[in-house]
């Protein structure tokens, strides 16, 4: 069985307080709200993020040896796999 390979297009991890994370997090989900993509800057590189087609929202909340805590947001598609519709890049 042949799996695809994973391209990591941007990474990014940096400390941020409550406040900035969850202004971020608005700011994402009015552009997603809004225009139906977002994008992503840091330094000279620049990503635009157009979830499109079969979308699914993934939440996971981790709590490891009771002292570090991880809640990962994950939102996936396949753009051929129909629904959304065409989105537009502005």
């Amino acid at each position: 069985m042949v799996s695809a390979r994973e391209e990591v297009v941007f990474r990014s991890e940096e400390p941020r307080s409550v406040e900035e994370i969850g202004e971020f997090l608005v700011r994402v989900g009015k552009r997603l709200k809004e225009k139906g993509s977002f994008g992503l800057t840091q330094g000279d590189q620049q990503v635009e993020i157009c979830p499109s087609g079969a979308t699914k929202l993934e939440l996971k909340y981790e709590v490891e040896g009771g002292t570090k805590h991880q809640f990962e947001i994950e939102i996936e598609w396949k753009p051929q796999a129909g629904g959304g519709g065409k989105v537009d890049v502005t």
